[in-house]
């Protein structure tokens, strides 16, 4: 999958069953997540505990058609979330990741 355009800026998510995005706020615009076309767990297992950074990241469709990566940042300390790059929607459909 391509490397899409690159954002890497913390967003306000909503979130549904197990944490799921159902929507987002970027830049004063809010964005209606329509499908999860993907998710996967980062888990950062080679640091001590406490700079572990462990993420969650779904790959989703808002209304519209654009297709964002999102993670959730849950490692110690402070939770958040990231909007980390915005894909191409054909991009998006394919599922598969490099």
């Amino acid at each position: 999958m391509g490397q899409g355009r690159f954002i890497d800026e913390e967003v306000e998510v909503r979130v549904g069953d197990f944490g799921r995005p159902l929507s987002f706020v970027w830049r004063g615009n809010a964005f209606e997540v329509v499908e999860v076309l993907r998710s996967w767990r980062k888990l950062d297992l080679k640091r001590a505990w406490w700079r572990r950074r462990h993420r969650d990241h779904y790959l989703v469709r808002v209304s519209g058609g654009r297709v964002f990566e999102l993670y959730f940042h849950r490692g110690p300390g402070r939770r958040f979330w990231v909007l980390l790059r915005e894909l191409s929607p054909q991009t998006g459909t394919t599922g598969d990741r490099g």
